[in-house]
Formats: structure tokens, C-alpha cells, sequence
């Protein structure tokens, strides 16, 4: 069945070579018609994927990629550890080649955690072909808070929504609490952002933020609720609901603010005017600021401070991690911020819990803390929580976790 189908696919890529075009080496095009088996020279498959990442019994683990025509591969991501800070220069780490032509390295022991990594290939990156979210989790002696546990499990939902504000079809990813469809409760909302770099999946795939609450609602440590998670771009659809619009020629942004750092920007209006709305009208949810709440990684983090500090009448519960204003050491934090330090009363009234998470280890971490003191100085009640890392994804899974029994706690 495996070579008939191999034939088949074989046999739809020549029929779409042009007349008098070469055929594939490798390939017998006269033995397509047969039933004896095609033959295909042993490079034909040469880019085959291999068996990687392999995870050790001691929690070393061995990355591989079959490159040989490649004179260069290395390995990248927050797997190589401090080596991936921002102010690095160069995050890479050389592998090497073996007579099969499959590059490799091994790393470790690693501590239990989730890993992401990819490769550099002749300076391009390039994605693992046999791990297609490109993450490795190395177990520990016991399951992890972001594992799947025995509980009651919540559903993810794929939503498409029509954002008149960026001009768009977009999905929305929609967690609800498990037995949300058996009952009639009512339930608090968290709109959960991405970071700059990725999508409205990004939580669930590489943070787990589902399985994280399902665990956390099973053991009472965290209210039951629906988490929203949009796509925080300014313009364009969600991947697979249209073509990218800055891929067309002639291509112009829509009108409108486009900075995600300038308040009242195309996204803040689909949240605000769009998004919410129409989870309020289609999920039974508590529609008021005191169960709605606003959080977020990097460019959602900046996200939720831009939007959530200048609308406490929409969110009373603020969860901003590693915002990503500050670029190695520019103040745009304290320019965009000028209008909330000469009102700062809302904030004092109506928020309650405005909680800053930032990674020991990274470089947003000052600006953020300066960001924090500055609104503390001003009478805004507030906390402050480091986390061991960098910049990346074990700071935000491990601030969910704690961060999401904070929540609407009346």
C-alpha cells in the first residue's frame, strides 16, 4: 500500500513536468505502469527526515539532520541555554558531520523542561523535517504541572471571526473549562496574547496553556474559566484564511495606527470593538471588567500594558509578562506611558491585580522592573515577579501557571 502510494504521488509530479522537460534521476518513468516495484536510486531520498531529537535515559539529548551536501550546520534555540540571550553573539552551536552525512550534537544532562530548537544550515534556518513544532520536552522522575494529568479536560476551539478592524477573516483559539458544554454556568474571560514572533496557537503549542489549566481547575487552585487567544497583528488573516497580504505586490497596510506600541492601534480596536463582543455573544461568559482579565508574552505583554492600563473599565486583572517595549535599552515604555503617569486614579480605583512577570535573565527585565516602580510611585498598587530564564517560553508557561490562580478572586 506504502509503494502504491508512492507511485501514485510519483506519478502526479511528472504528469505536471512540461513536455520535453527531464525527467527526475532516479526515476523510471516506463515502470510507472507496472506492478513490479519502481526502482529509485538509494540519493533519490537522500533529504530523508532522521530519528530526532533522541532523549537519553540520562536526560542528555542528541539533535540530528541529514544535510550532506550542507559544509555548515548548527544548532540553535533556547535549548543551548545562555548562549541564546538576546545580547549574544552568536547563538549557535556547531554540529558535527558524520561519513552518512547526518550532522549531530549532543547536549546535557538537561533539566526537565520544554525545549525549542532549530537548526542554521549555511546560515538559513531551518526547521527539523521530523519534529514539526520543533519543541523537545526532557522528562523528569515525575510528571510536570504543564503535563496531562488523569483530570477532566477543557476543549480548544478554532473560531473564525470577521475583524472589520484590521479588514480580515482571523481565528480565535478558545479554551473552555472542562464541563462547559454540560452546564449552564457562566464563566470569567482571560485574553491571552502571543508574543511578536508567532500566532493565536502559540500558547497551546508551545506553552500548554490548556493542559496548565486543566490541572490547575482540578485542583481548585485556579477558577474555572474561558481563555481567548487572538491573533495579535495589526493586519492580515490568521495562517490558512486567506493569502498574506504583504505578500501581494503593491501591497499597502490598512489605514490606521500600526505600532504596537501606540495606543489605540488597529489591534487594541479589534480587541476592544470586535473580539470581545462577539465572545461575550457567542461563549456564556460574565461580561463585566471584574471577570475579564488581560495577559500576555512580549508583544503581548506590551499589548497588555498599552491596552489594559488605559482601559480598567474593560479589565480589572492585568498580567503582563516580559513586555516587550524596550529594545536592549531604549525608554519607549516610559514615552508611551506619559498620559497614564498624569492620571494614574483609574488605576488606583479599579484594578485588582496588576501583576508584572519578567525572566531574571532577560534583557527586558530593568525595563519592565522601571516600568513597575514608576506606576508604584505614583500610589498604583502593584507586584513584581522575576522567574529564572531569559526571554523565553519556560518563564511564560511557568507564569501561567502561577499567575492564573491570581484570577478572579473577588
Amino acid at each position: 500500500m506504502k509503494r502504491h502510494r508512492m507511485k501514485l504521488a510519483i506519478l502526479a509530479a511528472l504528469l505536471a513536468i512540461p513536455a520535453g522537460a527531464q525527467v527526475p534521476a532516479g526515476i523510471d518513468p516506463g515502470s510507472l505502469g507496472r506492478g513490479d516495484p519502481m526502482p529509485i536510486r538509494p540519493d533519490y531520498m537522500r533529504t530523508r527526515a532522521v530519528i530526532s531529537p533522541v532523549i537519553h535515559p540520562d536526560r542528555r539529548v542528541t539533535f540530528r539532520l541529514n544535510a550532506p551536501e550542507a559544509s555548515d550546520v548548527r544548532l540553535t534555540g533556547h535549548v543551548i541555554g545562555p548562549r541564546m540571550h538576546w545580547l549574544s553573539p552568536d547563538r549557535t552551536l556547531p554540529m558535527t558531520k558524520g561519513a552518512d552525512g547526518i550532522w549531530s550534537i549532543t547536549l546535557g544532562p538537561l533539566e526537565p523542561e520544554i525545549y525549542p530548537y532549530s537548526y542554521m544550515v549555511n546560515g538559513a534556518g531551518v526547521s527539523d523535517p521530523g519534529n514539526r513544532i520543533n519543541l523537545v520536552e526532557v522528562p523528569g522522575d515525575r510528571a510536570a504541572y504543564y503535563d496531562p494529568q488523569e483530570v477532566p479536560h477543557g476543549d480548544v476551539r478554532m473560531v473564525v471571526y470577521h475583524s472589520k478592524a484590521t479588514n480580515s477573516v482571523r481565528y480565535l483559539r478558545v479554551y473552555t473549562p472542562p464541563g462547559y458544554d454540560d452546564s449552564k454556568q457562566r464563566y470569567p474571560v482571560l485574553y491571552l496574547q502571543h508574543g511578536g514572533n508567532c500566532c493565536e496557537y502559540s500558547w497551546m503549542e508551545q506553552a500548554r496553556a490548556n493542559t496548565i489549566l486543566d490541572n490547575l481547575i482540578a485542583e481548585k487552585k485556579a477558577r474555572p474559566m474561558i481563555v481567548v487567544m487572538a491573533l495579535g497583528a495589526r493586519s492580515g488573516p490568521s495562517e490558512g484564511l486567506g493569502p498574506v497580504p504583504s505578500q501581494r505586490e503593491g501591497f499597502k497596510p490598512p489605514p490606521g495606527r500600526q505600532s504596537n506600541y501606540d495606543p489605540g492601534n488597529l489591534f487594541e480596536v479589534d480587541l476592544l470593538t470586535g473580539i470581545i463582543p462577539f465572545i461575550d455573544q457567542k461563549f456564556r461568559t460574565l461580561a463585566n471588567a471584574d471577570n475579564r482579565a488581560l495577559s500576555g508574552l512580549s508583544q503581548g505583554g506590551i499589548q497588555t500594558v498599552t491596552i489594559g492600563l488605559r482601559h480598567t473599565d474593560v479589565f480589572h486583572w492585568l498580567v503582563p509578562m516580559s513586555a516587550g517595549a524596550e529594545n536592549q535599552g531604549d525608554d519607549q515604555f516610559m514615552r508611551i506611558s506619559q498620559d497614564i503617569f498624569a492620571n494614574p486614579e483609574p488605576l488606583k480605583k479599579n484594578l485588582k491585580l496588576l501583576h508584572f512577570l519578567v525572566g531574571r535573565e532577560d534583557v527586558l527585565y530593568e525595563p519592565d522592573k522601571r516600568l513597575a516602580e514608576k506606576l508604584q510611585s505614583l500610589g498604583v498598587k502593584l507586584t513584581f515577579q522575576a522567574l529564572p530564564g531569559m526571554h523565553e517560553y519556560k518563564v511564560w508557561r511557568r507564569g501561567l501557571y502561577e499567575t492564573a490562580p491570581l484570577l478572579f478572586r473577588n
